[in-house]
């Protein structure tokens, strides 16, 4: 038989892309759930934003923050990377150090 595994939640912060509404916001619940701070993206700022409120009002408030992010868009890329909230400073960093910030954007005209 198995051993049940455990997963040490410390210090750990997530990324969460759409996660406005569905999955995305589901994922977002079950991890702050399990005190991991969640950083909740959206495009929409405002849906977003409405999104982190309703999490925080069911009790989530230490775990979920809101940050603008469209994937599509290198701006929000770097905003996202350049943010001074301390709950991302260790995850950019690990980021950073693995090479996933290092996105190459190729526009066609």
């Amino acid at each position: 038989m198995a051993e049940a595994s455990t997963f040490n939640t410390a210090n750990r912060c997530a990324v969460v892309t759409g996660a406005n509404k569905g999955i995305g916001l589901g994922i977002c619940r079950l991890l702050a759930f399990k005190e991991i701070k969640v950083v909740l993206t959206a495009r929409d700022e405002k849906r977003g934003i409405e999104a982190a409120e309703k999490l925080k009002e069911s009790g989530l408030s230490d775990y979920v923050f809101f940050h603008r992010l469209d994937v599509a868009k290198p701006e929000t890329i770097n905003s996202l990377q350049n943010s001074s909230n301390p709950n991302l400073e260790s995850l950019i960093s690990w980021l950073t150090m693995q090479g996933y910030l290092e996105i190459k954007w190729t526009w066609k005209l």
